[in-house]
């Protein structure tokens, strides 16, 4: 039995080196991707998409892999759940040998979109990552949100999705709904966007007797503007040119863009 305890620590230490020596790793692939090695704080996310209402939503199998942050612990573990700091080792390794011989409880979890943040459980899902595991039991709480998050969520997506939901607010809940739809990829693109209806309001206040509020300016945009550029984007099959994007962002990038626009159709009609 000893012996057995003996080399399931020894085991336990080496998942532990393994996972120590990866971080370098992610963080080359990261400096090449411009991407980020944090996982996202759940309370930033929780300030930024103004999360309030709580749905419990009972024991499930949650992928590892949409795992984006964690409510306390963002700063102990990269965003592919390695461990960063050395005074973890101890609990670590009880975890790997607990884990591999099935004796770690479910985990607990708050879900927003399609991500999930570890509530408790820190430990057990990074031993899960480590032993290449695809999902994991936990206790499931879910944050309803008009605006979600992907299954990829990192920091820019939470950032441009904070600015949609300052975007929803402002234009109140007398919007079309196909205007609640829109959907950027780009950072501050709402306000862009905001800014665009506002000197169109200002326009709508021009021709007439009485001021026009936002709210009613939303409609009326989308009906003589946006709709329409929406159309000549869908008939033109651009998005196919560029899958990344969205709808959304074609148009904002064609009025942005205006004036460069206009200086190619120029060129174009010269004898």
């Amino acid at each position: 039995m000893e012996e057995t305890d003996a080399l399931s620590k020894l085991d336990a230490e080496e998942d532990w080196n393994r996972a120590r020596r990866k971080i370098l790793y992610q963080k080359l692939v990261c400096f090449f991707k411009q991407c980020s090695v944090d996982l996202l704080s759940f309370e930033d996310v929780r300030s930024r998409l103004q999360l309030v209402q709580k749905l419990d939503r009972g024991l499930q199998e949650v992928p590892l892999e949409r795992i984006r942050g964690s409510v306390g612990r963002f700063d102990d573990f990269t965003s592919a759940y390695l461990p960063r700091k050395r005074h973890l080792q101890d609990r670590w390794e009880r975890v790997d040998v607990a884990m591999k011989a099935g004796k770690t409880p479910p985990i607990e979890v708050y879900q927003v979109g399609e991500s999930y943040f570890v509530l408790d459980g820190n430990h057990r899902v990074s031993v899960a990552r480590q032993l290449d595991l695809k999902k994991i039991e936990a206790y499931v709480c879910e944050f309803p949100t008009p605006v979600g998050l992907s299954p990829e969520a990192d920091i820019d997506e939470v950032l441009i999705k904070s600015e949609q939901v300052n975007f929803l607010g402002r234009i109140g809940g007398a919007a079309p709904p196909a205007v609640r739809e829109i959907a950027f990829t780009c950072p501050d693109c709402y306000g862009d966007l905001v800014e665009m209806i506002e000197t169109y309001r200002h326009g709508l206040d021009e021709t007439n007797e009485n001021p026009v509020t936002f709210e009613d300016a939303v409609s009326a945009w989308y009906e003589e503007v946006y709709g329409p550029c929406l159309e000549i984007i869908q008939n033109n099959d651009l998005l196919a040119q560029f899958s990344s994007r969205t709808e959304a962002d074609l148009f904002i990038w064609a009025w942005k863009n205006n004036k460069i626009l206009e200086e190619f159709t120029l060129e174009d009609e010269k004898p």
